[in-house]
């Protein structure tokens, strides 16, 4: 594996704990979440510009997909 790819599991990990700590809830739901809508995908995908960032600003960015995604959804 890569430097680049071993950051961008590393940014997930980050992501699903820091998600989970915000909200209090286990890693496991967190995880749950982040495959509910896709958010590890994005995440990836969203490297180059998310990995620049505070990791408060990633999971803010996270949490602001989750809450447009369960908008939609209702």
């Amino acid at each position: 594996m890569d430097g680049i790819e071993n950051d961008k599991n590393l940014l997930v990990i980050e992501a699903i704990e820091g998600f989970a700590y915000n909200h209090n809830i286990s890693s496991s739901k967190a995880l749950e979440i982040f495959n509910k809508y896709d958010i590890i995908k994005l995440i990836r995908s969203q490297y180059d510009v998310l990995h620049t960032q505070s990791l408060d600003e990633s999971i803010k960015f996270v949490e602001d997909v989750v809450r447009r995604k369960e908008n939609v959804k209702q």
